[in-house]
């Protein structure tokens, strides 16, 4: 039987124990900035890591290696006025030039960031079948285009790897 006295010590352990253990400390996504392309990602989204961020290039890729996969941002220069729709066109020519290149469409899209396009197509690299996504929009500064495109493996993941990219999108400013 413990005696009052070990009672009352054993509480006052416990409560000095339970008073100096913190809780762990909640994992932040920073996001991240690249001042060469003078954009920020206010988080990367998850399953996705930071790949490069050195000069002009930021890339991003799945976490899950077994997918495969390139997530580029480039920016363009400035201009007095960028014509989305020509981009798109543009991409559609380059995808269709490329072999086994076959174009899969466009669509606009409307959110935070103004008017943007996806478009997207399918070829062959080096043998193997190969998809790219391409979000076309104005860069936030202004006058100048920002791409934002998602090269992968072909598969029957084609919708999912579109959420991704534009869940990517919604995090750019």
């Amino acid at each position: 039987m413990l005696s009052p006295v070990r009672i009352v010590v054993a509480s006052v352990v416990c409560l000095v124990l339970a008073a100096c253990s913190q809780p762990e400390p909640p994992v932040v996504n920073p996001g991240v900035e690249n001042t060469d392309l003078a954009i920020r990602l206010t988080m990367v989204p998850d399953g996705l890591v930071v790949a490069k961020n050195q000069g002009a290039s930021l890339e991003l890729r799945p976490a899950d290696e077994m997918l495969g996969g390139v997530i580029r941002f480039t920016v363009g220069p400035e201009t007095t006025g960028v014509n989305l729709v020509a981009e798109v066109t543009d991409h559609q020519a380059q995808i269709e030039g490329l072999p086994d290149g076959e174009y899969r469409g466009a669509q606009e899209l409307q959110g935070d960031f103004g008017t943007a396009f996806y478009s997207r197509g399918k070829f062959s690299e080096d043998g193997v079948l190969q998809e790219e996504t391409r979000i076309l929009l104005i860069h936030p500064a202004g006058n100048r285009l920002l791409t934002i495109a998602y090269q992968y493996p072909a598969g029957d993941d084609s919708a999912s790897r579109v959420e991704q990219l534009i869940d990517v999108l919604s995090y750019v400013e």
